[in-house]
């Protein structure tokens, strides 16, 4: 669950200047804490690498952490909004948003494959659609991914969210029914469906006779 992921910052002043630039050389990240119960919003850094290290490898959906700002009690917060350098593509800034642990959030999630379709036994290729999809669930219960059992897709057939079979806790939020996975078949490989109609072919014959 991303809460257990731990962000330790420090209050920093806003001056003038380029007071960001210095902080980001120094390595720091400048990034900003906001939300509902306070009076305004709080200014803080953070340590760059150990933000990139638990932004990148941490468990979950890379959206929900603990930040402990010091002198402040932790606060289970949203990565709300980053910006990226479009050169270097580093995270240059960062804002926080405060969440209720009560009330549910909406948080994005990695899409995992599990199993080995029936149809890619008979040739078929695998091919992945939405490799990341909408969860809403409280800040607790955010799932660190969405795993998929793709095993019984045979050839030519598709899998799409709503027929995902979910854990406990988060429900899917998406606005259209996209696949999930596809099991293509190479030209000249008849899919399962057309199996189907040339098996159902002869029995339809002799219902004629």
């Amino acid at each position: 669950m991303g809460l257990s992921t731990v962000l330790k910052a420090k209050t920093r002043e806003v001056k003038s200047g380029n007071q960001a630039g210095r902080l980001r050389a120094e390595g720091f990240l400048p990034a900003v804490f906001y939300g509902p119960g306070l009076d305004a919003a709080l200014s803080i850094r953070l340590d760059y690498k150990e933000f990139k290290a638990a932004f990148m490898t941490s468990e979950g959906n890379r959206s929900l952490y603990t930040l402990e700002i010091e002198g402040h009690d932790p606060q289970p917060v949203l990565l709300k909004d980053y910006q990226v350098d479009s050169l270097s593509r580093k995270v240059v800034h960062a804002d926080f948003y405060k969440v209720d642990p009560a009330k549910p959030v909406t948080v994005k999630a990695p899409v995992i494959l599990r199993g080995k379709p029936a149809g890619v036994e008979k040739g078929g290729q695998l091919q992945q659609g939405a490799r990341e999809v909408s969860v809403t669930a409280l800040p607790g219960q955010a799932p660190a991914e969405v795993v998929v059992d793709v095993s019984a897709l045979g050839l030519g057939q598709s899998l799409h969210f709503s027929q995902v079979t979910l854990g406990e806790g988060y429900a899917l939020t998406f606005s259209a029914d996209l696949p999930v996975a596809t099991v293509v078949a190479p030209k000249g490989l008849k899919t399962e469906g057309e199996v189907a109609e040339v098996k159902a072919a002869p029995a339809a014959k002799k219902g004629k006779k």
